[in-house]
């Protein structure tokens, strides 16, 4: 059921918005937002592990969401003592999560609908995401919106990753825009972070598992409690078209 603006304003989903800039450009994160798949990093992680000895749950997961891979894989060869190197984790890693992944990842149905009005609106797109962006053009090739981006910015490419807001910088840099005219969807706290940081409009999507009462997603301009499966584009274009200056 689609929402009206006066039930989008009054209902599960909440707004947070200042004196915008003129929006003239999109940055999507990819996993958690545009993509369902912290199922296959979780599997992928514990698998990697696993083969080492080591028990990784779910729980233990949740201190690495929103982590780039090269941090993540950091932690992870430090916390549990595994004498692999770094680069060769990842690699292992990445290959465990490319298998599953290609087999198993979901476009959220409401962000299809949203690249699409973008799309029609001539607004370029682009991916910036923690994960490896040549896995990331194959999962979007996959589900068939890998032509919606023009390009994708992964965290091994800057020299920090999220919650500094250098890959988000850096990709506005890449698509000729100033960091105040661009709008970032993310669903974790440490991607919000990076985007106010980067000095961006930011729409938060955390997982029904997040509480969306932290005080970093209650700075995004645009709340969406329940994550991308909630967000109604019809409401959310209402938004988009009242606050940003077009």
């Amino acid at each position: 059921m689609i929402a009206t603006p006066l039930a989008f304003l009054a209902g599960e989903t909440e707004l947070r918005r200042s004196t915008p800039e003129a929006v003239k450009a999109v940055i999507f994160d990819l996993d958690g937002t545009l993509i369902d798949s912290e199922e296959n990093h979780y599997e992928s992680d514990r698998v990697l592990l696993a083969r080492r000895g080591v028990s990784f749950s779910r729980e233990d997961k949740k201190a690495f969401v929103g982590k780039d891979i090269n941090e993540m894989v950091r932690r992870i060869k430090a916390n549990y003592g595994l004498a692999s190197d770094v680069q060769s984790l990842m690699d292992e890693k990445n290959a465990i999560y490319r298998s599953l992944a290609l087999k198993s990842s979901r476009l959220y149905p409401p962000m299809k609908r949203i690249l699409e009005e973008f799309r029609k609106r001539k607004l370029p797109m682009s991916i910036a995401t923690g994960s490896n962006a040549s896995i990331a053009g194959e999962i979007l090739e996959s589900l068939g919106v890998r032509d919606f981006f023009s390009m994708i910015v992964s965290s091994s490419e800057v020299r920090k990753g999220k919650p500094e807001p250098d890959i988000f910088l850096e990709t506005a840099r890449r698509m000729g825009v100033a960091p105040s005219a661009t709008i970032v969807f993310e669903d974790t706290r440490f991607g919000v972070e990076a985007a106010l940081r980067a000095g961006m409009t930011c729409v938060a999507l955390p997982a029904p598992s997040d509480t969306a009462d932290d005080k970093i997603f209650q700075q995004a301009d645009c709340l969406i409690k329940g994550g991308p499966d909630e967000l109604d584009p019809q409401s959310f274009f209402w938004w988009f078209d009242t606050h940003a200056k077009l």
